[in-house]
């Protein structure tokens, strides 16, 4: 009992000595604490397209953006197409002799012999062997297969021209060879030489208007030339 009694004394007390400093603080007033004067917010300048140029310039989002106007270069001009290669009858490859083509510009057109260093149309003859010829042209030199170049035209004789009224009769050694389809020497090739006519049936060895017939073998067959006699 004496314990209860001691405890609610202390209760008592603890409760009025609160109501003390409550009261105590109501009746206080708080001093205010000094204030400062505020610094003024710095002046906004006034938006100038200029300033942006860089931003425009160097978007970070396309790299390629620049004020430098990039100017597409000139395109060179088309290279000019080679003409068209000329059309050989065959070669001819003999010691002593430089090599000879025989060369026509175009398929049926006049062909001759040829040696290297000589031109036809626009192709110079740089060099020939038994189975290649070498063109220059444009500062470009094409290496062509002979067989490649090979005129397939077949040839025709051509007719001999009707005798004028009153002209004296051939003779008859000429009329057998036209008859014989062979005709003698052809045109020439150069270098004192004359090539065959198709057809010849001239036996190898005869002498014909001082030119003596030449037959010898070549990779495409037979080879046929008449030599000047001396």
């Amino acid at each position: 009992m004496a314990a209860l009694v001691l405890l609610g004394v202390q209760l008592r007390d603890q409760r009025k000595r609160a109501h003390v400093r409550e009261q105590a603080l109501l009746r206080s007033t708080a001093k205010p604490n000094p204030t400062g004067t505020l610094a003024p917010m710095p002046k906004v300048q006034p938006l100038a397209a200029t300033t942006y140029a860089d931003v425009a310039a160097k978007n970070l989002f396309s790299k390629d953006r620049n004020p430098n106007v990039i100017i597409d270069p000139v395109a060179p001009p088309p290279e000019k197409p080679a003409p068209p290669f000329p059309v050989a009858r065959g070669v001819m490859l003999w010691g002593g002799v430089p090599p000879t083509i025989v060369l026509a510009d175009k398929a049926g057109g006049q062909q001759r012999g040829y040696h290297p260093g000589e031109k036809i149309g626009e192709w110079k003859i740089a060099s020939i062997d038994n189975s290649f010829v070498v063109f220059e042209w444009n500062g470009k030199q094409f290496k062509k297969r002979i067989d490649e170049l090979l005129d397939r035209t077949p040839l025709t004789m051509a007719e001999a021209p009707a005798p004028a009224a009153g002209a004296a009769p051939a003779p008859k050694s000429a009329q057998a060879l036209s008859a014989n389809g062979t005709a003698g020497p052809g045109i020439p090739t150069g270098d004192g030489l004359k090539g065959c006519v198709p057809g010849d049936q001239t036996p190898s060895g005869s002498v014909v208007d001082g030119y003596k017939k030449v037959v010898t073998q070549t990779p495409f067959g037979n080879g046929c030339q008449w030599e000047q006699v001396k």
